[in-house]
């Protein structure tokens, strides 16, 4: 039957995208992490006979219940991703699943938090060039204290909390020219001359990056 079909598909895609999203991973600094798509169904004496004389179960979606796996790191077996991974291996995860599946996913706003967790300025480069691309399909709101990452934001926001008549506040504002590069110089460290260098340099490089992408694409 047609549930039927819909699983052996399900399985063939699911392999394909476990594969896809591990060198994704790769690339986010998570090297060596395994992902994988569980599928299964539950046997049922009223269900949907199967050729194999099996009976399972069903519902609108179909025979299967699907579950994501991952091991993050090497040696470990996979476990349940919503029940092990931390909240910046989520967010990386979600871009890896993101990249995987732009095509299919018509989700208009994706937002990004902690993302930038354990990674340093080379990796936040990568995952910076990664989220301007899928920003090509979708809103992409990314929350990060990593200037290297933040060059690739075609908006910078500053959001702060102060305390005004005794209520506390976030005010937030938008970043532009020497604004920027003194936020992005003082997320390297302090606005120093060197850094204010640096940020724009970053700046420069991102946007040349972005450009080079953007012809890959036409």
């Amino acid at each position: 039957g047609l549930g039927w079909t819909l699983s052996q598909q399900r399985q063939a895609a699911a392999g394909e995208l476990g594969k896809r999203v591990e060198r994704e991973l790769a690339d986010l600094s998570m090297a060596g992490a395994r992902f994988a798509v569980d599928l299964r169904f539950e046997e049922s004496p009223k269900g949907l006979r199967l050729p194999d004389g099996r009976s399972a179960a069903f519902d609108e979606s179909g025979l299967d219940k699907v579950e994501f796996l991952i091991a993050p790191n090497p040696g470990e077996g996979l476990k349940p991703l919503v029940k092990i991974a931390s909240g910046g291996e989520t967010s990386r995860l979600m871009l890896a699943l993101k990249n995987v599946l732009t095509s299919a996913d018509e989700i208009p706003t994706l937002i990004f938090d902690e993302i930038d967790q354990g990674i340093g300025g080379r990796a936040g480069s990568i995952v910076g060039e990664k989220l301007w691309q899928l920003g090509a399909h979708h809103q992409v709101l990314c929350v990060t204290h990593l200037p290297q990452l933040a060059v690739y934001g075609d908006q910078h926001y500053s959001v702060r909390k102060l305390v005004d008549a005794g209520r506390t506040i976030t005010r937030v504002a938008v970043l532009d020219g020497d604004a920027r590069l003194e936020e992005l110089a003082g997320m390297l460290g302090a606005v120093t001359e060197t850094n204010l260098k640096a940020a724009n340099e970053s700046l420069k490089k991102a946007r040349e990056r972005a450009e080079t992408l953007q012809k890959s694409r036409a």
